[in-house]
């Protein structure tokens, strides 16, 4: 259990148009004013451009999971709840939240934990409310995290999605363009796998990680402002499979990510009193 969630702990730091000449449908909910003729592919290479040119953003993350692992006869429900504020290049970050893991504690409690990371050129200053303490990691594993924490920008989120834009739904209203995916089965695996295989092989010291999905669902809302065309929501919703070294387990994943300030962060600076009271590990 405990590689489990250490790794996806870690991770949390951490989501027919052949043509493609569909345009937007307004949305059904409410009135729509503001309508726009740009087709989907339209829409996406625009997005993609937006966002590969960002310098910096902000990401709110709410997430949810849900671990069964059969061998240990276990299931952990964890919930974190994350600020991140992001700069590409050089990548700096900071994220501040809290992970709840659902009635581990002695009574069936829930135990929360507060979490903060720094990531910049001083190195990689982490805070864990267990023990109330900064701590200061080695190099090599802010080279790992920094692997993993790349698979959180908006660019690197959308590019899966290219492959699958035939079976997007393609609404709007007068502020964003709206796209949906709901699918199942084999043909859904490398929406997902790459991203998740390249986060979590960047985070174990293994050299070879054997990691195997099988995807029961997998749902994608993404809100693209129609002015920036900047991502501005991303919201996923997961249902697999995953053996890694043969120890099996089922994840359930909801995560809401809300993604702000873009290009307005110019630095992150790691606080005196963290450093000074960091333990070296």
């Amino acid at each position: 259990m405990k590689k489990w969630t250490m790794l996806f702990s870690v991770a949390t730091l951490s989501l027919g148009l052949a043509a493609c000449n569909e345009t937007a449908t307004p949305v059904q909910e409410k009135e729509v004013t503001e309508t726009s003729k740009l087709t989907l592919q339209e829409v996406y290479d625009k997005s993609m451009k937006a966002s590969e040119e960002l310098k910096s953003v902000k990401g709110t993350i709410d997430m949810k999971q849900t671990m069964s692992i059969p061998s240990e006869e276990m299931t952990l429900d964890i919930k974190s709840v994350m600020d991140m504020e992001y700069i590409i290049e050089p990548m700096q970050m900071h994220q501040k939240g809290t992970t709840t893991m659902m009635g581990v504690s002695e009574g069936g409690e829930s135990q929360v934990t507060e979490m903060e990371t720094y990531i910049t050129e001083d190195g990689m200053y982490v805070y864990e409310g267990t023990t109330a303490q900064w701590m200061k990691f080695p190099q090599e594993m802010v080279d790992q995290m920094m692997g993993a924490t790349n698979q959180t920008d908006p660019a690197t989120q959308l590019q899966p999605l290219q492959e699958y834009l035939e079976q997007v739904e393609f609404e709007q209203d007068d502020e964003n363009y709206i796209l949906t995916l709901e699918g199942s089965g084999e043909e859904f695996t490398s929406l997902v796998k790459d991203q998740v295989d390249e986060a979590l092989q960047s985070l174990t010291t293994e050299e070879n990680v054997n990691l195997d999905f099988t995807i029961h669902s997998v749902d994608y809302l993404v809100h693209i402002d129609k002015e920036s065309f900047q991502t501005n929501k991303l919201d996923m919703v997961i249902d697999m499979d995953m053996t890694m070294n043969g120890e099996m387990i089922n994840l359930n994943m909801n995560a809401k990510t809300d993604f702000s300030k873009f290009n307005e962060i110019d630095k992150i600076v790691v606080p005196q009193e963290v450093i000074d009271g960091a333990t070296a590990i």
